[in-house]
């Protein structure tokens, strides 16, 4: 797994189009990536994975290691759509596994484990969101782990963007997932690493044996707006200081008075604040007693639940 220290560094603000929903913009411009439904899958002996040369799995270990009985990432026919979707579970053959479905190429190397995995594949796009379905059968407080980077860089150094969440609470049913790409540069991306993990700390071999997620249908998308329902009325709004301390209260500013609902969410989609603003073009929020780390915002329309406005700050 990756360093996720840079994770919460980044301001912008994700959209400034108009949308339907959260995590949804009124048109969606698809960036295609290679068998991203996971319908193609082939054998390799004791195991399937999928095919084509972008995403790779952790199945080889079953191939080297006496203890492991059974590959951790399989093809399942319980699918969101089409045919087949992935089913990944931490499982142990003499040290916890978790099982990894990512973009790059696995080589087994049993004296340094954290050096087997290369991450990326070669990518120059720039999309402003990251889409795929999941369920999650979470085991004794275990978490999964989902993110895509844009990168460059011989040894992907340079960090472009990123689209991050970790798993936390049981899903029976297929739940979309959209993740916003926070960028941290204006720079073309070279390289692209989509990692899912059925277990968060399986990068250091911490985990719980059973942790289950179900991935399908993997989304890269643009926004677009057309430019004939852009308003120069359009509501709109600004947060200060942004990164803020813990000590100092985040000021919202609105460039016109409206009753709206401020909606706060955790970068892992928990909810943490709904609060009416009434007839106010600016509101204070007190932030002392909460986490560091990066926060989504929606602002809709108190009557109709239009969603006017989507942003993101930081409490650092």
């Amino acid at each position: 797994m990756k360093d996720f220290t840079s994770l919460f560094i980044s301001l912008t603000l994700i959209i400034s189009c108009s949308i339907t929903s959260f995590g949804q913009c009124s048109t969606e411009i698809p960036i295609p990536l290679d068998n991203s439904g996971l319908e193609n899958w082939a054998s390799e002996g004791s195991y399937e994975d999928p095919t084509g040369d972008f995403w790779d799995t952790t199945n080889k270990i079953v191939d080297i290691n006496p203890l492991s009985n059974e590959p951790n990432v399989l093809k399942v026919t319980d699918a969101h759509s089409g045919n087949y979707a992935a089913k990944l579970t931490t499982t142990t053959a003499g040290l916890l596994t978790a099982a990894t479905l990512f973009s790059g190429t696995f080589n087994p190397n049993p004296a340094n484990p954290l050096e087997s995995v290369e991450f990326g594949k070669p990518f120059t796009e720039t999309p402003d969101y990251f889409r795929v379905w999941y369920k999650y059968e979470p085991i004794q407080g275990d978490s999964a782990e989902i993110y895509c980077y844009l990168e460059k860089g011989a040894n992907n150094e340079t960090r472009i963007a990123t689209a991050y969440t970790k798993v936390y609470d049981a899903q029976s049913e297929w739940t979309e997932l959209v993740l916003p790409f926070d960028y941290e540069s204006s720079e073309a991306p070279e390289s692209i690493t989509i990692v899912f993990a059925s277990s968060a700390r399986g990068d250091i071999f911490q985990g719980q044996v059973g942790n289950t997620l179900y991935i399908d249908d993997i989304e890269l998308f643009k926004c677009s707006t057309p430019t004939e329902n852009v308003s120069n009325n359009k509501f709109s709004a600004t947060v200060f200081p942004n990164p803020s301390s813990e000590d100092e209260d985040i000021q919202f500013k609105f460039n016109q008075e409206r009753e709206v609902v401020l909606s706060i969410f955790s970068f892992d989609g928990r909810s943490i604040l709904s609060k009416e603003i009434n007839n106010s073009d600016n509101y204070s929020l007190d932030v002392s007693n909460w986490n560091n780390g990066l926060y989504q915002y929606t602002i809709q329309d108190e009557s109709s639940n239009e969603v006017l406005h989507l942003g993101t700050f930081v409490i650092q």
